[in-house]
């Protein structure tokens, strides 16, 4: 099943996002240490996508995608900032990385670095 989450570029929407996230992945199957690593990199990727969206004026939508179909949980989490990496994803781009079984930083709407997409196995 593929969920979509949007909501406004708000710092107060991230929790939300997490608990929308780990529902989803609860229902995946996935045991209790994973659930925590999700938690953990899908909030800080939403954090991300609202400081990019706040930093670059465009404070629209951030859309977080979850699909559950295949063998694996795959999120993406899109902004529409156009924003290249900033000092801060030095730190949280990295432990992500070490939290999800795959990671890719790709251009989103508004340029480089609006989608990230990350996949754990189950």
């Amino acid at each position: 099943m593929t969920v979509a989450l949007r909501f406004h570029a708000a710092p107060e929407h991230v929790r939300t996002a997490r608990l929308v996230t780990v529902a989803v992945a609860r229902r995946a199957g996935m045991d209790e240490v994973r659930l925590d690593e999700i938690r953990l990199a899908v909030g800080e990727m939403c954090a991300r996508a609202v400081r990019r969206s706040l930093q670059s004026g465009t404070p629209g939508d951030v859309v977080v995608e979850l699909d559950d179909q295949g063998p694996t949980l795959d999120v993406v989490v899109t902004d529409g900032a156009g924003l290249g990496e900033s000092e801060e994803e030095s730190v949280s781009l990295p432990l992500v990385r070490g939290l999800a079984d795959a990671v890719s930083v790709e251009p989103g709407p508004g340029g480089p670095g609006g989608v990230i997409r990350m996949t754990w196995s189950r």
